[in-house]
């Protein structure tokens, strides 16, 4: 990867597109030395953990390179990128809780944690969406680079920060408030649907892989974020703590999740001698999700979490 960088950072982009580099790099010059001078470009300056970007005030060629933290809130914006991210899970490739449908005719540039530098220079974007984990200054070469970042310090669930980040970039901030608007109207709506068991009942989400389990983290995985959104009695992760499946008991409430990391088959669980005997196995309130809608930090993946909720625990006695 190192050698691929360097060869495109020193040999390819200089001799091909140096009037584009030159220009590029004048604005960011211009901007940070001088911010009362405007580039050459009409464009919307956007503060970021690298520092400012001049993103054009309409892009059309944007490539996402995290499927989660800024691909999933540009499709949820009505935006359809050029460019994006996948990783490969068992020969199947997943892009978190965006369909394949969403992302049709543009070109996968490889996997989130190591996107292939060429393929995105091929495909001239304007602007690339990137997150604190990709190379930012190899990437800023070739395009107008924002980094989408993730405020711990703001007591708010991520798939909404980054939202309404993604929307901010791209003049959007409209469209996110409308599509968290109607994400609230569903949580209100499945609250007032649950009715009295939305006290009464606790709830559990574990991941489990190897032996291991861990619960998700709030402010961080959607799945977590939702079930505080609900109100219901969600029984919360002691940050990162992962434990030993000895450890099963302590999740051993009225209904369980289980994201299933391994993709066990059903039998599995219903075998195990650990989880066999939890109650909750026994009155058949556990449910196996699939990793795609449940391992998630992206409003598309919040709502699918809730449909999820809504599917499993409105219609139970």
């Amino acid at each position: 990867m190192k050698k691929q960088a360097y060869f495109i950072t020193k040999l390819v982009l200089p001799l091909a597109f140096s009037p584009f580099l030159t220009t590029a790099c004048h604005q960011s010059v211009s901007q940070k030395s001088h911010p009362s001078l405007k580039p050459s470009v009409e464009c919307r300056v956007i503060q970021h953990e690298f520092g400012q970007t001049c993103v054009p005030l309409k892009p059309k060629r944007i490539v996402a390179l995290s499927p989660d933290r800024n691909l999933d809130p540009l499709i949820a914006l009505g935006i359809k990128p050029i460019g994006y991210t996948a990783d490969n899970v068992g020969g199947k490739e997943i892009i978190g809780s965006v369909s394949l449908d969403d992302v049709k005719g543009a070109t996968n540039v490889g996997k989130s944690d190591q996107p292939s530098l060429e393929k995105i220079f091929v495909l001239k974007p304007d602007l690339i969406l990137a997150t604190k984990y990709h190379p930012y200054k190899l990437l800023s070469a070739i395009a107008p680079t924002v980094s989408v970042p993730h405020d711990e310090s703001v007591n708010e669930a991520l798939f909404k920060q980054d939202l309404r980040y993604v929307a901010k970039v791209l003049g959007e901030e409209a469209k996110a408030e409308e599509v968290l608007s109607r994400y609230h109207r569903r949580i209100e709506d499945f609250k007032k649907r649950l009715g009295n068991q939305l006290e009464q009942m606790e709830v559990s989400v574990i991941y489990y892989s190897a032996g291991y389990v861990y619960m998700p983290m709030k402010n961080g995985d959607a799945s977590a974020d939702v079930l505080i959104d609900t109100g219901l009695r969600y029984r919360r992760a002691v940050p990162g703590k992962t434990s030993s499946i000895e450890t099963i008991e302590d999740y051993n409430t009225d209904v369980l999740f289980i994201i299933n990391l391994e993709r066990k088959p059903l039998s599995f669980f219903l075998q195990h001698p650990l989880f066999s005997r939890l109650k909750v196995f026994q009155n058949n309130r556990f449910y196996l999700v699939d990793l795609e809608r449940w391992d998630t930090r992206g409003i598309l993946g919040a709502n699918k979490v809730l449909d999820d909720l809504e599917k499993y625990l409105v219609s139970l006695p």
